[in-house]
């Protein structure tokens, strides 16, 4: 541990100088920039020093830091296959609970539907019934006032039009009414019957599968720049070398 130390502390006092040299150099002419490129040699010259001092530590380091690590999974791996196992088992019992909830679910539903359409059917019926007999009801009054003298024989056709008008309103309104009835069902939900374990939180994982790339908006996209930089650098030419794309160069030491 000492001799590390002290490998580290040598280390310190020639950093300090790279520094202090290269905040105080300025570029204005060629011997300037001589004198930055040999600042550059130097320091990757240090950089290689550092590696040389260090990197037999950090070799030794890696290797026993991989040999726990192979250890560990020597463990970790067969139980993380039980627990995988285990999920799935869960998972598929799960699955199988949610289809059979959703399968209640509609059949439940569905009997409702059936109950609310037969109901609005009657109804829709006996309204139509009533309001024949309200029409017959009239007519049977219209013609008994006209054999009194009461109404004359225009009159009780005008009145008999106006009760026939009447009951195709009321057959309008209760198919009106009827269609209601049918759709205003209130729809049940049924739960799966998957218990809570302590200590196992359930979640639902959304996900999702490319199905057509050329429907995909421009905002879920991602340029590949792997591929337009290999390009840019098999070309080297300036300019929109790719519709979007400027290509540039930059000079390094």
């Amino acid at each position: 541990m000492a001799t590390a130390i002290e490998v580290i502390k040598s280390l310190e006092t020639p950093l300090a100088t790279l520094r202090a040299r290269v905040e105080a150099i300025a570029v204005r002419d060629q011997n300037d920039y001589i004198a930055v490129c040999e600042l550059v040699k130097e320091g990757r010259s240090y950089i290689k020093d550092v590696g040389f001092k260090l990197d037999p530590g950090i070799n030794s380091a890696r290797e026993h830091l991989d040999f726990l690590r192979q250890e560990k999974e020597k463990y970790i791996g067969p139980a993380k296959q039980i627990v995988g196992i285990a999920e799935r088992k869960g998972e598929d019992w799960k699955a199988e609970e949610r289809r059979k909830a959703a399968a209640e679910e509609e059949r439940i539903n569905q009997q409702r539907r059936a109950e609310a359409a037969q109901k609005a059917e009657l109804e829709r019926k006996a309204a139509e019934e009533q309001a024949k007999l309200d029409r017959e009801r009239r007519e049977s009054e219209l013609a008994e006032a006209r054999k009194a003298g009461e109404i004359g024989k225009r009159e009780e056709a005008r009145l008999a039009k106006q009760a026939a008008e009447d009951e195709a309103a009321a057959r309008a309104l209760a198919a009106k009414q009827a269609v209601e009835t049918a759709a205003n069902v209130q729809a049940v939900t049924v739960a799966p019957s998957v218990p809570k374990v302590a200590g196992i939180r359930a979640r639902v994982n959304w996900k999702f599968r490319i199905i057509d790339v050329n429907k995909i908006p421009r905002q879920y996209m991602q340029p590949n720049e792997v591929s337009i930089g290999y390009f840019v650098r098999e070309t080297k030419q300036p300019g929109e070398v790719i519709p979007g794309i400027e290509a540039y160069s930059e000079d390094s030491i």
